[in-house]
């Protein structure tokens, strides 16, 4: 199976592990870019409406490059369940992310639309009504424009520009939404708000000697080099909607400054950076993110368009995203926060969409390869299996059971049946699960590892080598030392 098509599988076997109802999936909603991990406390890993966009245009590439119905059929229960979610008030109900539960926030608003809006897209190619859907996404306009017209934020409030929050990638998704809504149905909400909105990021917010956009929420900040990634795919998307070439032009200077910034990591791997300080022009290369699907999404359509200059970059960070996948198919978040922000696993539906997107068919595996995945970052240790996860720190645990959208809960459910550990280039685990016949253990072995499993019952173990080698050994009961360099 060649390399994409496996990581699809990977993700859709583990996707799966977290669906909660018909077209309801859950997952855990930290955001490390803020480092904000709220919904642990508040103990919620239920729907968020802003993830849906990516986990249905992914399945909707499936679904057009394998024609299997199921693929179809499980985006239109998740749009049937977005539907759902749509309050009286036309506000999106689990709209707030990483702040979740609640409702309101700007850009989720705006991505549940777009989520809908591709759905719509497909049904008009199936020659099939869109109107229920697009019923939603007017309602949901009529609340954008009631409730976060000129709106701003904490730092600035109520502006004069046309804006909703007055954030750069916020706000043009809703440029984007309006923007297809448009194509589908009605140009009123582009012409009137969307247009104007786009061409005044474009205007202002820009910043020619960088090429790079400031954000909006406090005084002389960029986007974050992630957000770059993601305003990449607004502009080429605004593009194709409305033919202004002024929008492919800012999306390549984007996509060069995200490039000419970029770095190679101790595995020879892409990297984007984090940030540039605009008063010194120096660029902060940490925290980076592995996850990078939106920039890969833009790089791809810029491809179709036939702009291939940054074909290599967009393979070298496909590269990056996969050798980074965890053997259940989640994906790491980094390896530069040293504690749990790099390795508790978000749903990351952008980077399913963007393996989608590049995927030129095949066969798909849907069967988990492993019943349970380990690793670690500085004091925190990460379990994973299909029906529970934990987390473990600072003398601490929290687990949560997948099926229920508030399970989480305090304790350790794997107790001292597993024990994690690590010295220097000196890894130790110790297993006491026989139900589990096959475990992952995610972290990248370095060259000149020892890693010694102790364990009660045969295993088969995946590792991940520092040369991206992955591989399974067959383990029998008892004491094992395996060097990484002799693999």
């Amino acid at each position: 199976m060649d390399s994409v098509g496996d990581g699809i599988s990977r993700y859709l076997s583990w996707i799966s592990s977290w669906k909660q109802g018909k077209g309801i999936y859950g997952g855990l909603h930290v955001h490390s870019c803020w480092k904000v991990s709220s919904v642990l406390e508040k103990k919620y890993q239920g729907v968020t409406v802003s993830e849906y966009f990516g986990l249905i245009r992914g399945f909707l590439n499936l679904y057009s490059k394998t024609g299997y119905e199921y693929f179809l059929l499980d985006a239109k229960a998740m749009c049937d369940a977005l539907c759902s979610l749509l309050g009286s008030d036309g506000c999106f109900e689990h709209s707030v992310y990483e702040f979740e539960p609640g409702r309101g926030g700007c850009i989720h608003n705006a991505l549940a639309d777009l989520a809908l809006l591709s759905f719509a897209e497909a049904l008009v190619d199936e020659n099939k009504d869109p109107d229920p859907y697009l019923k939603t996404v007017e309602k949901n306009f009529e609340w954008f424009m009631s409730y976060w017209w000129k709106r701003g934020n904490a730092w600035l409030k109520n502006p004069s520009f046309p804006c909703w929050c007055g954030v750069t990638n916020q706000d043009l998704a809703v440029c984007w939404a309006m923007a297809l809504y448009g194509e589908l149905k009605d140009r009123k909400y582009w012409e009137e708000y969307g247009s104007r909105v786009a061409y005044w990021y474009l205007e202002n917010y820009f910043l020619p000697e960088y090429r790079c956009f400031l954000r909006g929420d406090e005084p002389e900040f960029p986007e974050p080099a992630p957000y770059h990634g993601l305003i990449s795919y607004e502009l080429v998307e605004l593009y194709k909607l409305t033919g202004d070439s002024l929008f492919l032009k800012r999306a390549l200077d984007v996509i060069e400054y995200l490039y000419e910034n970029s770095w190679i990591d101790k595995y020879g791997l892409r990297r984007i950076h984090h940030n540039i300080d605009l008063k010194t022009g120096r660029v902060s290369l940490k925290p980076s993110l592995v996850t990078q699907g939106s920039l890969i999404c833009a790089l791809e359509e810029l491809e179709d368009l036939g702009v291939d200059r940054f074909k290599e970059f967009k393979e070298e960070l496909v590269k990056t995203l996969l050798f980074y996948q965890s053997g259940r198919g989640y994906f790491r978040n980094s390896t530069d926060f040293n504690n749990f922000f790099d390795i508790v696993s978000r749903m990351c539906p952008g980077e399913f969409e963007a393996l989608t997107t590049i995927w030129r068919g095949g066969s798909l595996q849907l069967e988990s390869e492993y019943a349970l995945s380990i690793d670690f970052s500085g004091k925190y240790v990460w379990f994973d299996s299909d029906c529970c996860w934990e987390l473990r720190g600072d003398n601490r645990a929290v687990y949560g059971l997948k099926h229920m959208s508030n399970g989480i809960f305090s304790g350790s459910i794997f107790g001292n049946k597993v024990q994690v550990s690590m010295k220097n280039n000196f890894i130790v685990l110790e297993l006491d699960l026989p139900k589990y016949s096959s475990v992952c253990l995610d972290h990248v072995l370095d060259q000149n590892v020892l890693l010694r499993v102790k364990l009660t019952s045969p295993l088969k173990l995946g590792i991940k080598l520092w040369d991206g080698r992955r591989l399974c050994l067959d383990l029998s009961k008892g004491v094992h030392e395996i060097s990484s360099s002799s693999l």
